[in-house]
């Protein structure tokens, strides 16, 4: 399928398409899916295992943006851990509890007028069929999505998970 299929026309339309690329390893989806001005979005306990410095400060930041973003998915879906650890996993699966709209919040900060908030329940689950294992990762992650053209986009992925 296309990109110009994927068409992000409502919230819910953008996370069932999230879910898709993740089963498909789909990164030319994945990627219509993300804001050019996309960040991601670190627990504090997690900046020091996995942050990146963003900004040249010499000091681990707790977010990085749409290129380091498309890397690591793009490692994830086809090159394994870029230690070496894991290979690729055999099968991917994101399962999202998209709440109902009146549970969706809309962004207080000034600018993001439009933009909706939707914090959603989340299972990660990568699975090796060669060892018999999986990893998981679960927990709750908020998606700013901004309105682009005739759809929307996510902006900002804050992970609140637990791995």
């Amino acid at each position: 399928m296309s990109n110009e299929e994927i068409q992000n026309r409502t919230p819910e339309e953008l996370l069932q398409n999230l879910e898709r690329a993740y089963t498909e390893r789909n990164i030319n989806i994945y990627k219509s899916l993300l804001h050019p001005d996309f960040r991601f979005e670190l627990l504090a306990s997690e900046v020091s295992l996995i942050g990146i410095d963003m900004n040249n400060d010499g000091m681990r930041d707790s977010w990085w943006g749409y290129a380091q973003e498309v890397e690591y998915t793009d490692r994830m879906f086809n090159k394994g851990s870029s230690d070496g650890t894991y290979p690729p996993p055999d099968d991917i699966k994101l399962r999202l509890q998209i709440p109902p709209s009146e549970r969706w919040e809309n962004d207080p900060e000034v600018g993001h007028e439009d933009w909706i908030i939707i914090p959603c329940n989340f299972d990660l689950i990568l699975s090796y069929q060669e060892s018999n294992s999986s990893i998981t990762a679960n927990g709750i992650a908020r998606f700013y999505l901004r309105p682009e053209g005739n759809g929307w986009k996510i902006a900002i992925w804050r992970d609140e998970s637990n791995i």
